[in-house]
C-alpha cells in the first residue's frame, strides 16, 4: 500500500488568515480522488487544539470534514501528536476516523520499508530546557488543570504561547538540527527509513543504513513523503 506522511500545518481557525490552508484543502481533496490508502500526519496539524469532555476549538470544520471524507472512502488515517496538538482525544478522532498514536518514535512497516516514524521534538541531546519540560506538559495532572480553566481565555493563552513558538522556530531554524541529525543517524542502525516533522525544514537525507526524511511544513514548502512499493520520495504539492 501506499503511504502518504505530512506534518507541520499549524492550521489557525477559519476566518484567520493563513498560508497553506487551502493549499493543503487542495491536497486532501485530490487524495480523496484516488483509491483509497494511508495518510500519515506526524503532528502540528493545529497551532492550538485542546479538548474539553464536551467543548472542541472552534473554526476548525473544513480540515476536520476533509479527513472524514478520506475515511470514508476507505483511508487508512494515522496521526501521531505533536507539540502544538498533544492533547487531541475522542472528538478530533471521532470527527475525522484518524487513529491516534502517542507512542513515539513508532516503528511501523511501510510496505516492506521499516521505518521509525516521530513528530520530531525532544529527540536526541538537544533541546534540553523542553526535554525536561515535556514530561511536564504531556502529564494527566497538567491536562486536567488546564482543563478547569474557561475555553476562551484558555484558548487565547495557547495561541498566544503556540504562535510565539512558532515564529522561533521558523525565524532560528535553516537546516536540519545536528542533534536530531545524529539521533536519526542511530535509529538507522535498526531501520530503512527515518521520518520526523518539526523542524519545518524539507530535507531527503540519505545516511549509513537508510534515509532520513525531515518533512518540511505547509505553511511554506508544502511537501509530503510518498512512500510506494517501499520507495519513500519527498514530494512537494504545487495543485
Amino acid at each position: 500500500m501506499t503511504h502518504f506522511i505530512i506534518s507541520d500545518a499549524h492550521l489557525f481557525p477559519e476566518g484567520t488568515p493563513h498560508p497553506g490552508r487551502e493549499t493543503l484543502f487542495r491536497f486532501l481533496h485530490q487524495l480523496a480522488g484516488t483509491e483509497p490508502k494511508t495518510l500519515w500526519i506526524l503532528g502540528d496539524l493545529f497551532d492550538f487544539w485542546f479538548e474539553y469532555s464536551t467543548v472542541i476549538p472552534a473554526g476548525y470544520g473544513g480540515v476536520l470534514c476533509r479527513l472524514k471524507a478520506l475515511s470514508d472512502a476507505g483511508w487508512t488515517m494515522n496521526f501521531i501528536p505533536g507539540n502544538h496538538d498533544w492533547w487531541v482525544g475522542k472528538h478530533f478522532s471521532g470527527e475525522t476516523g484518524m487513529t491516534i498514536l502517542r507512542q513515539t518514535p513508532l516503528r511501523v512497516d511501510l510496505g516492506g520499508t521499516t521505518a521509525v516514524l516521530a513528530h520530531g521534538d525532544g529527540l536526541g541531546r538537544g533541546d534540553w530546557g523542553y526535554r525536561a519540560f515535556k514530561p511536564v506538559l504531556r502529564a494527566g495532572l497538567s491536562r486536567f488543570s488546564y482543563s478547569l480553566l474557561h475555553p476562551t481565555p484558555a484558548a487565547a493563552f495557547a495561541m498566544l504561547f503556540s504562535d510565539t513558538s512558532r515564529k522561533y522556530l521558523r525565524k532560528k531554524v535553516r537546516v536540519i538540527p545536528r542533534h536530531l541529525s545524529e539521533w536519526a543517524g542511530k535509529q538507522l542502525a535498526n531501520c530503512d527509513l527515518v521520518v520526523a516533522g518539526h523542524t519545518h525544514v524539507p530535507s531527503f537525507s540519505p545516511m549509513a543504513g537508510g534515509v532520513f526524511v525531515s518533512l518540511g511544513d505547509w505553511i511554506s514548502s508544502f511537501t509530503y513523503l510518498k512512500v510506494e512499493e517501499g520507495i519513500p520520495s519527498l514530494e512537494r504539492f504545487d495543485g
